[in-house]
């Protein structure tokens, strides 16, 4: 009957232990299965990525061309935003005689300046008067 017993149990041992490690298998395969699956994640987000940033720089080049050749552009831009051509001045940091030089084409916008209202493109008209009101405050500090 004890022999009977030993040959059970070892046999029950034997299928709980084949038991596991078919279960171990399984979840190392699962989890080599979701390695793969991120590792290719990573590398399809990494082109999204790179393609997002060479759209932008497209987008950033395009934008500045078009307001370099058409003082319009930055009068819309103004319009917009419902600030004057001397709060522009202000956010750009120039004279507001330039601004108006530039809205009517009668001088065109360096580069350094078209990168400056690219900036100030991406503001909506909230934000701009939030940055106008802290600049002149800290003019009547000076």
């Amino acid at each position: 009957m004890a022999s009977i017993q030993r040959i059970i149990t070892e046999r029950i041992q034997r299928l709980v232990h084949n038991e596991i490690l078919r279960h171990f298998r399984q979840q190392n395969s699962e989890s080599r299965q979701m390695r793969t699956e991120l590792a290719d994640c990573k590398r399809r987000l990494s082109k999204l990525e790179k393609i997002v940033e060479e759209k932008d720089d497209e987008i950033i080049v395009r934008w500045v061309t078009q307001m370099r050749a058409n003082g319009a552009t930055l009068k819309a831009l103004r319009k917009k935003l419902g600030i004057s051509q001397t709060d522009l001045s202000i956010l750009l940091d120039t004279n507001p005689a330039t601004v108006n030089r530039w809205e009517s084409g009668r001088v065109r916008l360096s580069r350094k300046s078209c990168e400056k209202i690219a900036k100030i493109h991406a503001l909506n008209a909230s934000e701009a008067h939030h940055i106008l009101q802290e600049k002149y405050i800290l003019q009547k500090k000076i």
